[in-house]
């Protein structure tokens, strides 16, 4: 691994999850790159470990010495959360990577919050690949790792953290007063839309256009996310399922379930096409 690799991580992590970090990088043996919030002390906050190794990668949470708050906010995030990390490990295990989460020492099954305990206090996340030749060398198949384990890992963690946007207090602040930022520095939508894109993949769910595919470069990562449940229509109760209310559509059919109120299903859409192809 080299410093071009490290700038990659940072890059994406702030495109994809929306989450600006500093990259720490151990160019000898074992080699590992350390990522975390830039914002927050690392004592306070969390950092995201990737070590690649000959036949498999590894990516480990590990949170900071005084991260006890964090933890215990974690562990009080609603179900529009959970289903968030629920979705990124659900996505995880459908690239065969295996998923070790433990809270308060116990191990819990990261694809049911609902036998997850009610106050955390202790928190160990580990994702760990499919069987294969790595080859740090190749820079191709170390960002290609970085998309698929370490992106996951932040959403997974930051969705729990919460999601509450708060205005900074210059005036009248108590001296000495804890202040969490963290919250403030990434929209819930980067944090849905990607665990749908690696839940579902980048590949239109009606007609099949992969932006990445026809365009290269320019297209790599993009696809628009279709809530089918509509936007008007969430009231303050809703509760959003990735694996449900959100689906990966190009531009062109996004448009076209929208064209009639309210929109029609992409199932429908999807019909239509294939009636169209084969005429």
């Amino acid at each position: 691994m080299n410093e071009t690799l490290a700038d990659f991580a940072v890059d994406i992590v702030q495109k994809r999850i929306g989450l600006a970090i500093n990259a720490t990088l151990n160019p000898v043996e074992p080699t590992f790159l350390d990522l975390c919030p830039s914002d927050v002390h690392p004592n306070e906050s969390f950092t995201v470990r990737f070590s690649p190794g000959w036949r498999t990668a590894e990516v480990e949470f590990i949170p900071g010495k005084f991260s006890a708050p964090l933890i215990a906010q974690m562990g009080m995030a609603g179900f529009d959360s959970q289903s968030v990390l629920v979705a990124f490990a659900h996505a995880l295990s459908s690239r065969k990577s295996r998923v070790t989460f433990r809270i308060n020492g116990v191990d819990v099954s990261a694809f049911d919050s609902t036998k997850w305990p009610g106050s955390w206090s202790r928190v160990e996340l580990l994702v760990r690949s499919a069987p294969q030749v790595i080859n740090q060398d190749d820079i191709a198949q170390m960002r290609r790792l970085i998309v698929e384990l370490v992106i996951p890992v932040f959403g997974m963690v930051v969705a729990l953290v919460g999601v509450e946007e708060t205005e900074a207090c210059v005036e009248g602040e108590v001296e000495g007063a804890p202040v969490w930022s963290l919250a403030t520095r990434y929209e819930r939508k980067k944090i849905n839309r990607e665990a749908c894109i690696q839940l579902k993949g980048l590949r239109c769910a009606a007609c099949g256009f992969d932006f990445g595919a026809f365009y290269g470069q320019l297209g790599d990562g993009y696809v628009e996310v279709h809530h089918t449940t509509p936007l008007s229509d969430l009231g303050p109760g809703y509760r959003i399922n990735v694996s449900t209310d959100l689906v990966p559509l190009c531009a062109n059919c996004h448009a076209m379930v929208h064209r009639e109120d309210p929109p029609i299903s992409v199932s429908r859409l999807a019909g239509l096409i294939t009636g169209r192809r084969e005429t």
